[in-house]
């Protein structure tokens, strides 16, 4: 009896620990002894130019390796999939006789998940589909943290401890980090691992959950330049204004997969208005993709979890779960453990997670409880 094949597909940006996931869903896969396993090459827009990948064929020792590396084996997808796509990714695991389907990605992907197991139940298709969160936003709702945010945030608070060495030694006057972070600031809150002294930076971190306020902003750094000489200061790249309005975005026609202006280079334009005001050099730091990218800074915890997560969605599915996303559950004890569960793909698709107030200290500090959430996901 020819037992039914597995997909799996990544969607939106990569992390320096997506691909222990997919060793997870790998490793898994084998032991149940399940049937095939398909690889989605360019993720959902190369599975519907036919390009898919037999995973079962790479062995195992390869896999270690691929799981220690950023990025994506799979390769990944952040465009639009419209209701005929819809169809045609049903056709074409009805053709292949797949049943099992695993998408890893943010909130966006898991909108897409629900989407394509919604579509297969109208069609009269039975498919399981089960979600892997990934993110280094990690802005995901229903679960303690994202695989990928750990070491990301690890990078961060790293860069920012050497940056502010070097600003010690030969000071600029004023330096921006800028950090990943379109409507939520738990990656730039990170930045707060990186002081170890009261006068270390980061000197302040502003977050989008927070409005920006410019002439407090100027305030704030003239006072520090007064008080010390230097500042090295973090902002995330989604900063808004009271009004709603994006501290700095793209225009014209530079927009993402869904429309919306591109955030980012606000450190830039910020470092403009404290040049022309304050009448002092800025340095605008943007390490961008290496948040997500650098695995040399990796966190082992989040690469664990990563490669946990994708083991147990291949396990939820074999139960049966279906139309659900892997969740990760921190628990209540002194020392960090981490559990895994699930939550109905209904209460994460499109939904975003932004950073409690109770984390908030003031227009531009980060609470120190924060520590406590964040470190130990950095380990």
């Amino acid at each position: 009896m020819r037992i039914p094949g597995t997909l799996i597909a990544h969607g939106g940006g990569p992390t320096s620990v997506l691909n222990a996931s997919l060793r997870g869903v790998f490793e898994e896969t084998r032991e149940h002894r399940s049937g095939r396993l398909w690889g989605a090459q360019g993720g959902l827009g190369g599975l519907l130019r036919g390009r898919v990948l037999d995973l079962l064929r790479i062995p195992p020792r390869h896999f270690a390796e691929i799981a220690r590396q950023p990025g994506s084996f799979i390769g990944s997808y952040r465009g639009p999939v419209t209701e005929e796509d819809l169809d045609r990714i049903i056709v074409f695991l009805r053709r292949r006789d797949i049943r099992r389907f695993f998408y890893t990605g943010g909130n966006g992907s898991m909108a897409t998940a629900l989407a394509i197991a919604r579509r297969a139940a109208e069609r009269g298709f039975e498919l399981v589909t089960v979600g892997i969160p990934k993110t280094a936003d990690n802005d995901l709702c229903e679960t303690d943290h994202c695989p990928g945010f750990g070491s990301a945030a690890r990078f961060l608070a790293d860069a920012v401890r050497q940056i502010g060495l070097d600003q010690r030694a030969l000071p600029t006057p004023v330096s921006l980090i800028e950090v990943m972070g379109r409507n939520t600031g738990w990656l730039a809150a990170a930045a707060l691992l990186a002081r170890n002294r009261p006068d270390d930076p980061p000197h302040f971190i502003y977050v989008p959950e927070r409005p920006f306020n410019p002439d407090e902003f100027l305030t704030r750094i003239d006072r520090l330049l007064r008080k010390q000489g230097w500042v090295v200061g973090v902002v995330a790249e989604g900063l808004r204004l009271a009004s709603g309005r994006l501290v700095h975005a793209s225009s014209g026609s530079n927009r993402d997969a869904h429309g919306r202006p591109l955030t980012g280079d606000v450190a830039a334009r910020l470092g403009l208005m404290i040049s022309r005001k304050l009448k002092v050099r800025v340095r605008s730091e943007k390490p961008g993709l290496l948040f997500r990218a650098f695995a040399s800074f990796r966190s082992e915890v989040d690469a664990s979890e990563a490669f946990e997560a994708g083991r147990f969605a291949v396990s939820a599915a074999v139960r049966g779960e279906s139309g659900v996303m892997v969740t990760l559950m921190r628990a209540p004890s002194r020392r960090y453990r981490c559990s895994y569960s699930i939550v109905p793909l209904e209460r994460v698709a499109g939904r975003e997670r932004r950073l409690p107030l109770r984390y908030l200290a003031g227009p531009a500090g980060i609470d120190e409880d924060y520590i406590r959430y964040v470190a130990p996901l950095t380990g």
